[in-house]
């Protein structure tokens, strides 16, 4: 599963545990979520670059790789602010999910 919403929170939560490229965030998405969320290469970038310019995420080095250059990202501090705030978010809506359906998931 992929949304807009879905893919910012789980790049945020991500990059809580630190700097990281690109494809690397897609494999460590897949691996927090038990696959739950597959990110895909064409919207990882367009993500990363939205919370750069809202000054969720900083570009932090390049690294040659192979003739590409790999990109690094980390939070900022308003960066880490909006992870509290993702979290809040989630936590309300998986509390919401089980009382809607009795307690069972």
């Amino acid at each position: 599963m992929e949304s807009p919403v879905t893919a910012r929170a789980a790049l945020l939560q991500a990059l809580a545990r630190g700097e990281n490229f690109g494809l690397a965030l897609i494999d460590l998405v897949r691996e927090l979520t038990g696959g739950a969320v597959l990110l895909k290469q064409g919207s990882v970038y367009p993500q990363l670059a939205a919370m750069e310019a809202e000054g969720l995420v900083q570009f932090t080095r390049e690294e040659p790789q192979r003739g590409r250059a790999r990109r690094w990202y980390a939070l900022t501090p308003e960066g880490y602010a909006e992870v509290k705030v993702q979290r809040a978010i989630l936590r309300a809506l998986i509390t919401q999910a089980t009382r809607t359906v009795g307690g069972r998931l």
